[in-house]
């Protein structure tokens, strides 16, 4: 099979094949999560990390209809019938996530929440939006949460909440290439000015964000020992490699097929070396394999 970052013509279909492949086997893996620990928050750990905690559970368990319907439109004028379902596993990972993080408050005595003022604001901008800006949203909201999930599992002791955040994060980096892919095929033929100024926008966007991340969940990175500074250079790091990997894959997309014969793209593959660099946010796990 074709990379699964490679855009040309004939390997789009195959592209979302191996996405929809990717989280189908990560739905059927096992969960390995340690919830047989005993450890429980001390005082000071749960005040740290409660109401933050709620906000990310309730944003992690959107459903995401309108993200497919879009999905499904496009899907519809590309002529790629795997694109809608990779879509669909991709938001039931989010909603995983979201269900971990519930178990997790529940043996803790958090109680959920079902709404706020952030989540709605986000929720409202992809209601508006079409299916690129609803990608761009979504894809803040994974950015953000990089930094976010580094901080979480730093601010606690426990093992369990460390052992979730880890997962999450191993997940967030295949997201990531996942949302490059789409979104560089959505700009595929679009100026290279009007996409410069798409992620300008996009840019300033996520600075924003980033207050208003730091402003509700500030405890956390404190707990973490993380300075404001911390979150907006982590964010920016990832936001910077998509960039680079987004124009790299739109480069390929507008070259004739035949030019791109089977394994050039290698250099675009998926890294799983564990560092905290651009589209890197968590280590290799057994459930998460490089893309070969």
């Amino acid at each position: 099979m074709e990379s699964p970052l490679d855009t040309s013509d004939d390997s789009r279909s195959s592209q979302s094949e191996f996405w929809r492949d990717h989280f189908a086997r990560n739905r059927a893996a096992a969960d390995s999560l340690p919830w047989h620990d005993t450890a429980a928050l001390s005082a000071g750990e749960r005040a740290a990390i409660q109401s933050s905690i709620q906000q990310f559970q309730l944003g992690e368990g959107s459903s995401g209809g309108r993200l497919l319907k879009r999905g499904g439109e496009f899907a519809r004028k590309a002529h790629d019938s795997a694109f809608v379902p990779a879509l669909a596993l991709f938001v039931e990972e989010e909603q995983r996530h979201s269900a971990r993080l519930l178990r997790f408050m529940r043996r803790e005595g958090i109680p959920p929440i079902g709404n706020h003022w952030v989540d709605s604001i986000f929720r409202r901008l992809r209601v508006l939006a079409g299916l690129e800006l609803s990608l761009r949203v979504l894809v803040t909201a994974e950015i953000i949460a990089v930094p976010y999930y580094r901080a979480l599992g730093s601010a606690t002791k426990s093992p369990l909440l460390r052992a979730i955040c880890a997962q999450i994060l191993d997940d967030e980096a295949a997201h990531l290439r996942f949302q490059a892919s789409m979104l560089a095929r959505l700009g595929a033929r679009r100026l290279r000015a009007l996409e410069w100024l798409a992620f300008r926008l996009h840019r300033m966007f996520l600075l924003g964000t980033t207050c208003v991340v730091w402003r509700g969940h500030g405890k956390v990175f404190k707990a973490a020992r993380q300075r404001y500074r911390v979150l907006v250079r982590e964010a920016l790091a990832e936001f910077d490699g998509l960039e680079r990997l987004s124009g790299d894959l739109r480069k390929i997309a507008r070259l004739p097929s035949p030019a791109i014969p089977i394994g050039q793209s290698a250099r675009l593959q998926p890294s799983t070396s564990s560092s905290q660099t651009p589209l890197r946010a968590s280590g290799t796990s057994s459930r998460n394999p490089a893309p070969r």
